[in-house]
């Protein structure tokens, strides 16, 4: 964080390998803390707390301050008064690698219209801008506790919509249609997994029915 200069939070997918594959499935928002520099052993049978504390690091003096990092940030969270997450950078994160991907073009290759994808992915980047446009009005301390408790919770509804009882079927374990672990990459994250993996499954395949998934996908992700 320090040698990045980071000025406000970057949405991106996760890593969905052993260190955050569990939260991924459950469409948890997570903070990346992440130590900067090599690290030779990881995944290694050296890759324990002896050679932490004694070569990766001595006396444990990062582990220390990424802990510390950690904690004042829990701190900051937890006695702001509105959730400072920008809802405008996760939905244009959303749009952007929507729209900036083959996903039109594979759809109309099978004439499949995809309009009604981007005509929600707009709509959600609207009503985001429109949501952080009130929130000047919040940080006046002498607004009502429901109405600020009102504000933070529209914010964490934004992500609890994404939750889905329809799973992919290539990977039942999946509950959240957006920003979740690809069937087809273990070591990344995907915006919409159903989506981009079914289409994938299905241009790989010869059976026409496979494009059904697809549509499905599509329906969810839209709905």
């Amino acid at each position: 964080w320090y040698q990045r200069r980071v000025r406000e939070a970057v949405v991106s997918t996760q890593s969905t390998g052993s260190s955050g594959i569990n939260a991924e499935y459950g469409g948890i928002s997570c903070i990346d803390l992440t130590f900067v520099g090599p690290y030779y052993t990881y995944h290694t049978e050296f890759d324990n707390y002896h050679y932490l504390s004694n070569y990766a690091d001595p006396d444990m003096n990062a582990t220390k301050s990424v802990a510390e990092v950690a904690a004042v940030v829990l701190f900051e969270l937890a006695n702001e008064r509105t959730v400072p997450l920008s809802a405008t950078s996760y939905a244009k994160y959303v749009s952007d690698t929507v729209l900036n991907s083959r996903l039109k073009t594979d759809l109309a290759e099978e004439d499949i219209d995809s309009e009604i994808l981007e005509k929600a992915i707009r709509k959600f980047v609207a009503n985001a801008e429109e949501y952080e446009k009130s929130r000047p009005k919040f940080e006046d301390q002498k607004r009502m506790h429901m109405e600020l408790r009102r504000y933070n919770d529209q914010m964490l509804q934004m992500e609890r919509s994404s939750s889905t009882i329809t799973v992919f079927r290539a990977d039942p374990r999946i509950d959240t249609c957006y920003f979740a672990p690809s069937v087809l990459d273990s070591y990344s994250g995907s915006v919409f997994p159903g989506l981009f993996d079914a289409v994938v499954m299905a241009k790989d395949s010869n059976d026409p029915a496979h494009w059904n998934e697809v549509k499905k996908q599509l329906t969810i992700a839209t709905w």
